[in-house]
């Protein structure tokens, strides 16, 4: 290379450059300026050769987008998975990458996979057990709060979470309380369950009160004003079912010849198929109001065992691939149907507001429609219960 040469702006190329060569040249080209004065400039050079050529740029240009989880119970099915359609595409929208984490209990070995999904923007992270259906609840609710701190580790900035109870919300707060390192509290958005716990940034959840009273009013029309109506349901424990029997109740008040029976407790669908069958073998029943899932199924197959189901009604809470497929053959008069992929899409923005300082709503309603073999074709409605062809 010609002395002339050195400081051409096109010969920025580092690799093998040798530094006594280049020192020499530079001197050679500068014989005025002391050594001093000589090495801070050759110095100086190097580190813009350097930059040049790794491609360094300013630090705005280096953050990596925020990294947000989703932690939904096992066993949740279509429910869980509009949610997931839903934060997806809110994740893609705002360029945050989405972890998903399934809350299975297994004996620790995780499976992680070192590449996000071909589109970039989520990463999925496994805790595998074959037997989910059978999990007791302790073991969920410890399999929930264990994805959660997983999680974090993982980098998530922020977690939407549909907690199992209100013990699991409270341990996975102080997971993403303590855990966190850079000084800032990490945000929990709580999905489609409302507990009064304290640290959570935003509930994205349906108005239970008035979702019972679309259940109510629409099992009052059925029977015409007057009946004997079963309510299945869990343990009162959530706060979100509490206030959906009270919706019921509110409105089945108002038909004296309407008796409403003490609500029967039962968690499993198997339990709820005991419970419906026993208050059917005992007593007269009219109609059923399930107040969730596991209730509804429970209440269909002991209807479909005594192949009473045009003869006792039922209208319960839920989406689930087997509730549709039962309403459609007219087992379920009327379903009450959460937009599941509303829930994902709106937490997912609420923590991505808030992660940019900018104001989140406290709580958001999502809205609910009463469903039935009449309506569920509807173009609206099939958004509601068939997300995953949006």
């Amino acid at each position: 290379m010609a002395d002339n040469q050195v400081n051409r702006h096109d010969d920025h190329r580092v690799k093998g450059l040798n530094i006594r060569t280049f020192w020499k040249k530079v001197a050679a080209s500068f014989p005025g300026i002391r050594k001093r004065r000589l090495l801070t400039l050759t110095v100086a050079s190097l580190c813009l050769l350097i930059s040049s050529a790794c491609g360094l740029s300013s630090p705005d240009a280096t953050v990596l987008p925020p990294r947000i989880a989703l932690i939904t119970p096992a066993g949740t099915g279509e429910l869980a998975e509009a949610i997931r359609l839903g934060a997806e595409a809110a994740a893609k929208e705002s360029g945050a990458e989405l972890i998903t984490v399934e809350a299975y209990p297994s004996d620790g070995h995780m499976y992680t996979p070192a590449i996000p999904d071909s589109d970039g923007s989520q990463m999925k992270i496994k805790q595998a057990n074959p037997n989910s259906q059978t999990l007791s609840r302790s073991a969920r609710e410890q399999a929930q709060v264990e994805a959660a701190a997983l999680a974090l580790k993982q980098g998530a900035s922020a977690l939407l979470v549909d907690p199992l109870s209100e013990k699991v919300l409270s341990d996975i707060i102080q997971e993403a309380q303590t855990t966190n390192s850079d000084g800032n509290i990490v945000p929990v958005i709580v999905l489609n369950d409302e507990f009064p716990v304290k640290g959570i940034t935003s509930i994205i959840s349906m108005d239970n009160i008035e979702a019972g009273r679309q259940a109510g009013q629409a099992m009052a029309e059925l029977l015409e004003g007057k009946g004997h109506v079963a309510l299945l349901g869990p343990d009162p424990v959530n706060s979100g079912l509490i206030q959906r029997e009270q919706g019921v109740m509110e409105v089945l008040v108002q038909y004296p010849d309407i008796q409403v029976e003490p609500k029967s407790i039962c968690n499993t669908r198997d339990g709820c198929w005991q419970t419906a069958k026993q208050l059917l073998d005992q007593q007269e029943v009219d109609g059923f109001i399930t107040l969730q899932e596991p209730a509804s199924l429970g209440a269909a197959d002991e209807l479909n065992r005594r192949n009473s189901a045009d003869k006792v009604r039922i209208v319960g809470f839920g989406s689930e691939q087997q509730q549709l497929e039962q309403l459609q053959e007219g087992v379920f008069d009327h379903l009450i149907v959460q937009n599941g992929y509303s829930a994902g899409y709106l937490g997912l923005n609420q923590a991505v507001a808030r992660l940019n300082n900018q104001q989140v709503q406290a709580r958001v309603l999502l809205e609910t429609k009463l469903v039935s073999t009449d309506n569920m074709f509807w173009m609206d409605n099939q958004k509601l219960l068939f997300p995953f062809v949006q």
